[in-house]
């Protein structure tokens, strides 16, 4: 009886510490500052910006991607907002700004990532929306949970083929990597 008891215990600890392991981040690391962006040009990308916020991000790579994942659920406001016409940013928007400014190709046109939550999800659901209120709508049907954990599903699938273009100052998937993984 004592021995089965503590199998039991052993792999309900077991099963605890995996699933905790494979959960989303759940808080955002301040140390992004994402809540001290300042309003930011309106053309171009975030990573072309030049703030601290972008430097930071740019510096730890792909180990950013996680840390923003984590900080789309941060509601906490921004003292100015960022973009233009946007009446409200909170660190939860520049999060998804950046997630998706950094899976965009140089033209601004293309993203370098699919089946996740980003402007050409956005587009597709409101089209005649301003990029606030379809961000927005978006958000009240889906909740921001939603888009936090289709973002963090499919970067556990691409992580470790994901590569920065230097050319096109974006994260791609590197189809050498997946094609070979697909092999395998």
């Amino acid at each position: 009886m004592t021995k089965s008891l503590v199998f039991i215990f052993g792999f309900i600890l077991v099963f605890v510490l995996s699933v905790k392991a494979q959960s989303a981040p759940t808080r955002c690391d301040p140390s992004l500052g994402l809540s001290k962006m300042e309003h930011m040009p309106p053309k171009g990308r975030l990573q072309e910006y030049g703030s601290p916020q972008a430097t930071r991000v740019i510096e730890l790579n792909k180990k950013a991607i996680p840390l923003l994942i984590a900080c789309l659920t941060d509601e906490t406001p921004t003292k100015k907002p960022i973009e233009d016409y946007w009446p409200v940013t909170t660190v939860g928007d520049i999060a998804f700004l950046f997630l998706c400014d950094l899976f965009t190709d140089s033209s601004w046109q293309h993203s370098t990532i699919n089946d996740v939550v980003n402007w050409n999800t956005l587009e597709a659901a409101y089209p005649n929306q301003t990029s606030f209120d379809s961000w927005y709508s978006y958000l009240k049907e889906h909740g921001r949970k939603h888009v936090q954990d289709v973002w963090y599903e499919r970067w556990k699938q691409i992580d470790r083929d994901v590569i920065w273009d230097q050319k096109e100052q974006c994260f791609k998937v590197d189809a050498n990597a997946a094609r070979s993984a697909r092999q395998h």
